[in-house]
Formats: C-alpha cells, sequence, structure tokens
C-alpha cells in the first residue's frame, strides 16, 4: 500500500483560513502551550496564568507604571485597612 504523505501545515493553514478571530486566538494559545509544554510542565499549575500573553501584558503595564512613578506607596500586612481606606479615598476622587 503506497504511503499517503500529508503537509500538516498546509492542513492546519487551510483550516484556519475561515475561523473567527476568538477561535484564532484559541488556536495561538493552544500552540503556544503545545511549543512550551516542556518548560510548563516545570512551573505549578496554579501559576501558569502568569505566563499567558495576557498576564505578561499586565506585567509590562506595572513595570512601566513602576518607571514612571505611577504608583501608590508599598502596604505591609498589617496595613491592609489603610490600603482599603487609600482605595476608597481614590475611587472618590475619580467619581
Amino acid at each position: 500500500m503506497p504511503q499517503i504523505k500529508i503537509n500538516y501545515k498546509d492542513e492546519i493553514l487551510k483550516e484556519l483560513s475561515d475561523i473567527s478571530a476568538e477561535k484564532a486566538k484559541q488556536v495561538l494559545e493552544f500552540l503556544c502551550f503545545i511549543k512550551h509544554k516542556e518548560a510548563l510542565d516545570r512551573i505549578d499549575p496554579t501559576q501558569l496564568y502568569f505566563f499567558t500573553p495576557k498576564w505578561q501584558r499586565l506585567e509590562k503595564e506595572a513595570e512601566a507604571d513602576l518607571c514612571a512613578g505611577r504608583v501608590s506607596k508599598t502596604y505591609s500586612a498589617s496595613e491592609m485597612d489603610d490600603f482599603f481606606s487609600d482605595l476608597k479615598k481614590a475611587k472618590k476622587k475619580v467619581q
């Protein structure tokens, strides 16, 4: 029996040609998962969110805010009441 050769990349591209943007995003996330699976096996599954493109984008935004001085003070665990109080004050200023 002759062996059939399938070009999987071409088949994938054909399948992708008419899918929605949301489905394309899901495919991309799955491809990233496959590509980085070995690294992911070494990461605590409860921490996987940190390595998502969205979270990494948010981390970069936070880093930019830190560098630009757009941050409030750091609160210790014992200062959580102060933290929530300051949040309420900030919310009132925005409204």
